[in-house]
């Protein structure tokens, strides 16, 4: 049963690097359109918007790179469920604040901010700290391979799962 624990282990954190790496990459390449979502929070003085952006990217493909190494594997995962909390805080100060119509800039499907990015969020989170309780360990090619692979069929449902949340929030807002 370990053995399958382990696995579990070492799947998530394949789909924890590949979360963090799509949402790098994604807000790298359009980094005008993530310093406007990281303005739109409300959280910094405006001369602190385009260096707190470059940290965070620089931060998530910190977390990426440690999350490659078994030796800096746990404290990237600890980095990955920091900046998810972070992320999550944000959010939810902003959802208090009555602020929805702030797009997440979470690096991926296009969602306007709402309860269930928080729900989101602390599923991540454990996620993202089960394989530091549970060290992810494979005896062999084989056991790698299965673990990467599910760590990409959940990173795909992950994105499935977020673009269905993306089009319910759209269709809903249409309505009101």
């Amino acid at each position: 049963m370990s053995d399958v624990l382990q696995l579990f282990s070492l799947s998530f954190v394949v789909f924890t690097l590949l979360l963090f790496l799509r949402a790098a990459l994604h807000k790298a390449f359009d980094l005008l359109e993530f310093q406007g979502f990281v303005a739109d929070y409300d959280l910094l003085p405006e001369a602190l918007v385009k260096p707190a952006s470059y940290l965070l990217i620089t931060l998530e493909l910190l977390t990426v790179a440690l999350l490659l190494f078994s030796a800096s594997r746990s404290l990237g995962l600890l980095l990955a469920a920091a900046l998810l909390c972070l992320y999550g805080a944000a959010i939810l100060l902003n959802l208090r604040r009555g602020h929805t119509r702030i797009e997440c800039g979470c690096g991926g499907t296009p969602q306007l901010l709402n309860r269930n990015l928080l729900l989101r969020n602390a599923v991540l989170v454990v996620l993202a700290l089960l394989p530091v309780a549970i060290t992810p360990h494979a005896s062999g090619s084989i056991d790698v391979a299965v673990a990467v692979l599910a760590g990409v069929c959940l990173w795909v449902l992950y994105a499935l799962l977020e673009q269905i949340n993306a089009t319910h929030a759209a269709l809903t807002s249409k309505r009101v």
